[in-house]
């Protein structure tokens, strides 16, 4: 009975009790974003502990007391609200609300309302909100720290560096080979037959919205990434309409004052004659001459432009188109000195050398989105780029020539065109409040060439140059050609179930289809006997003249004009099949642990034909691949309370040989070549991550990260010890570790705000430091390992490419009011000294040498229209150096290559509409 009671009198009270609470609920949405909801913003009733976040559609609900209360809504990097409101017992009050960003100067282009994905403490709340590790850089933080491209924002990124030499980034000490690039989720294809990521460098500061780098493995990304995973976001329009242009001028401090060279049949544009104009051995019909140009007054230069428009149709849809256009151009002039050694230690090559460089580019980008009443949206993205590249070296001095006094004198004149062109077709589509649909469907295409390499060599002695007669190839003539077709797709079916979990189950199937076809011819001139020549006039000795007169005969790689195949370009041909199916399962175990769980099952055929300039009879001339992959992966994401997140990641992966690294075709550069090796295999990578968050303040951080990868048959850059300095692709032993930590901070060392004029002053400091711990088996059984003096009977060493201490920092200096903005920033750059080339057979590492880099950069804002930037960068300007390990005390450490970049400075105009 008394328990009865008991009973009946808390339910009572608990009646009682609710009957004296209101509702209060709503949608909480993005201003900048055409009110689409705003997930993840905070609410909160002033001066309780009453709060909860929004959901992923916007949406909230909070149960109150009767009464007047004010509703506090805020999201990192938005101006809060707060909203007065005045609820009865048993009533539900409906607050909605749209929250709008502030404006930042962008690289290229100013006063830009950003939308959140763009902002530093928006992203900020993104990162920590998500229960996968992640880390993401946007348009505001690229701007203050004077970034160009996807290249330079990247490396300001934790354990992300670049290594000179080469052209893609390095993650955790793994190179271009162990990483993935995306665009908006989609997969990207490469320019550059030597590589397997596009160069980061095409995309500019202002086709972009923000970058992720994902160093742990999920089901959404495809398997063949064992480093990090970099995606891509493009910009689209934020609010209504927008019309901006900018031009900018610089010069670089060791060109600025130069005659510069520039080869014959290049132009300012970077447009180009792929077509040799030879078919007969017997005719010199070369469209290009030997002989250089010369330019002077050599001014960098940027211009670009935006548009943008929204228009809004009666029943709520509404279409937005955002175009922007770009070009830029620069100038870069150098002088150093490059050596080769034998595997004693002798040096047999030291040149002086100087090179000039001209880079242009013309992009070209529109988006074009359609967006429903429920949410659903279609969206097409397209992207042109065209990349052109204009170089020529001088190299002087001794190179295992066979008399004393002998000295060599190399003329090389390049040109690298590249055609990039991205469409992609993606959807999203809300089927009711439980299944979302993700569509995606890509078609990427590549017109990469090599036209006219023009590379002549001499040779000084006795007061005379005459042309190189040990080897046709000595004076040489280059063509090629690389054509890429990739097409993806992806769907991914999202079911929420409905409990208090919020758990949801990702269901979806990906596709990749890839070819490429890559031809090279090389016209090789070969002179039975020396005769004079005068360096700056060669056209006086290559002409049709000289050929009729038996000075020198014309050939190709596969022979002289009897030969029946004498015209046949070297050839290889790869395709690659990718079928993937996927699962994600996300569950709350508790209010404040998270588990996400997924797999991965890829089917792949990779098949690479060739007919090249190395034969290779133990694969008949094809190299296949063919795998299945299950990938499984975890993610934990403990919150300690509203600022500390603890989070675990585990996953495993794989790393595929690229077509290039197993087709045996030579490519010859200067003072080294590069062969690919038909026998590799694909390494499997294993992952797992531990990571400690702590967030001080809307825009502050401090994170630490432990990491470790285990690699079965990695795959590494090594030296065949030959006359030719060759680097090929082994799997260098049966496995290989990296570990290490990451430390990572920003912080407000001084924040104030004027009460009275609302001007805001912060001076804050940002740093990261990575750690890095590598170690992989070298196979004594290997021919390249036996008795090398590199193992020493250890049998491992570094990873190549792996730099043990990474650091970035910079300091940054920001004011603003209503109509003015300043922000100046020092920023920070040192790796330390990592491997370049594993050495083989005697011949000991080459070693990158470490260097610290420094830039400084301002930028300001006046009124609504005008902005104005000034960046100077490099301006330690250190001295690059490849070094080859010392192999004992006769022998000492001997410097490679070693040159400097000198420092670069620009000005940049922007105005908006």
């Amino acid at each position: 009975m008394k328990l009865k009671f008991l009973i009946i009198t808390l339910f009572t009270f608990a009646m009682s009790f609710a009957q004296n609470k209101g509702t209060v609920t709503g949608t909480i949405a993005d201003k900048d974003l055409n009110n689409e909801p705003l997930p993840f913003a905070t609410i909160l009733i002033k001066g309780t502990q009453i709060g909860t976040n929004t959901d992923e559609n916007g949406k909230y609900k909070l149960s109150v007391p009767a009464g007047s209360h004010t509703l506090i809504i805020d999201f990192l990097g938005y101006e809060a609200k707060e909203v007065p409101f005045t609820v009865k017992a048993g009533e539900t009050k409906t607050i909605n609300e749209a929250l709008g960003s502030t404006s930042v100067v962008l690289e290229g282009l100013v006063m830009e309302t950003t939308i959140n994905r763009e902002k530093e403490s928006a992203l900020l709340a993104e990162q920590k909100k998500a229960v996968v590790i992640k880390q993401t850089i946007g348009a505001q933080e690229m701007s203050r720290k004077g970034v160009s491209d996807a290249e330079g924002a990247v490396t300001k990124m934790t354990g992300v560096t670049k290594q000179q030499g080469a052209k893609n980034v390095f993650v955790r000490g793994l190179g271009d080979r162990y990483n993935s690039t995306t665009m908006n989720g989609m997969p990207l294809p490469s320019e550059d037959p030597e590589y397997k990521n596009i160069s980061l460098d095409f995309f500019t500061s202002n086709i972009i919205k923000n970058i992720g780098v994902n160093k742990t493995f999920g089901s959404d990304i495809y398997g063949d990434v064992g480093g990090a995973n970099i995606d891509i976001v493009s910009k689209e329009l934020s609010g209504n309409q927008e019309l901006e242009v900018g031009i900018s001028s610089g010069f670089n401090s060791q060109t600025i004052g130069e005659d510069f060279l520039t080869l014959d049949g290049g132009n300012w544009l970077g447009t180009v004659d792929k077509n040799p104009g030879v078919n007969n051995l017997s005719v010199y019909s070369f469209k290009n001459n030997i002989n250089t140009n010369q330019q002077s007054n050599l001014i960098n230069t940027g211009l670009n432009a935006s548009f943008g428009k929204r228009y809004d149709f009666e029943n709520n849809d509404s279409f937005t188109m955002y175009l922007v256009g770009a070009f830029n151009n620069d100038y870069k002039y150098r002088e150093g000195k490059i050596r080769q050694t034998t595997s004693t230690g002798l040096i047999f090559q030291d040149q002086d050398y100087k090179k000039y460089t001209y880079n242009v580019s013309q992009t070209l980008m529109g988006n074009f989105k359609y967006k429903m009443e429920n949410s659903n949206s279609i969206s097409y993205n397209s992207l042109y780029i065209h990349s052109n590249t204009q170089s020529v070296g001088d190299y002087l001095g001794p190179n295992a020539y066979e008399e004393e006094g002998d000295i060599e004198y190399l003329r090389r004149q390049q040109m690298n065109n590249n055609n990039l062109w991205v469409n992609q077709l993606l959807s999203e589509f809300k089927l009711n409040e439980k299944i979302d649909i993700n569509l995606g469907a890509a078609y990427n295409m590549i017109r990469t060439s090599e036209p006219d390499r023009r590379s002549n060599k001499y040779l000084y002695r006795n007061g005379t140059y005459s042309p190189s007669i040990n080897s046709a190839g000595d004076n040489e003539r280059y063509f090629a050609n690389l054509n890429e077709d990739d097409f993806a797709g992806k769907a991914v079916a999202t079911y929420k179930f409905e409990n208090e979990s919020k758990s949801k189950l990702d269901l979806g199937y990906n596709f990749r289809y890839t070819t490429r076809d890559f031809s090279a011819i090389m016209f090789n001139h070969r002179f039975p006997t020396r005769v004079p020549v005068d360096i700056n006039n060669a056209d006086g000795l290559y002409n049709q003249e000289n050929i009729d007169n038996g000075v020198f005969e014309l050939q190709t790689g596969n022979g002289t004009m009897n030969s029946p195949t004498v015209f046949d370009p070297f050839t290889y041909n790869g395709t690659r099949t990718i079928n993937a199916a996927l699962t994600t399962f996300t569950h709350n175990l508790n209010e404040n642990l998270v588990l996400v769980v997924g797999g991965r099952f890829e089917k792949v055929l990779q098949e690479v034909e060739y007919a090249t300039n190395i034969s290779n009879s133990n694969t008949n001339g094809i190299a296949q691949i063919d795998k299945n992959y299950f990938l499984p992966n975890l993610n934990l994401k403990y919150s300690l309370n509203e600022k500390n997140i603890l989070r675990l990641a585990g996953s495993m992966s794989y790393t595929l040989p690229q077509f290039k690294e197993v087709a045996p075709f030579k490519y010859q550069d200067v003072s080294w070549s590069s062969q690919g090796n038909p026998n590799l295999v694909p390494s499997e990578n294993y992952n797992a991550d531990i990571k400690w968050e702590f967030y001080p303040d809307n825009d502050e951080i401090i994170a630490i990260t432990g990491f470790y990868k285990h690699i079965k048959n990695p795959i590494a850059r090594s030296e065949i010890p030959s006359g030719g300095n060759t680097l090929t692709y082994l799997n260098v032993g049966g496995s290989a570790d990296a570990m290490g930590i990451e430390l990572e901070a920003k912080k407000n060392i001084y924040k104030v705000t004027s009460e009275e004029t609302g001007k805001e002053t912060v001076l804050s400091a940002g740093a990261n430091i990575s750690y890095l711990y590598t170690k992989q088996d070298l196979d004594e059984e290997l021919p390249q390992f036996t008795n090398s003096i590199l193992s020493g009977g250890k049998g491992y060493d570094q990873l190549q490419g792996a730099s043990p201490l990474l650091i970035n920092a910079d300091l940054t200096y920001n004011v603003k009011n209503e109509n003015y903005s300043l922000t100046s920033s020092v920023v920070v750059n040192y790796f330390s000294d990592r491997i370049y080339s594993i050495g083989t057979r005697g011949f000991e590492n080459i070693i990158e040498k470490g260097i610290p880099t420094l830039d400084f950069v301002t930028q300001t804002s006046l009124g609504k229209h005008f902005g104005i930037s000034l960046k100077a960068k490099n301006l330690l300007n250190p001295d690059f150096r490849l070094t080859r390990e010392s192999n004992g005390d006769e022998n000492p450490e001997t410097t490679l290559s070693s040159y400097k970049l000198g420092l670069d400075f620009s000005l940049g105009l922007t105005y908006k509409f």
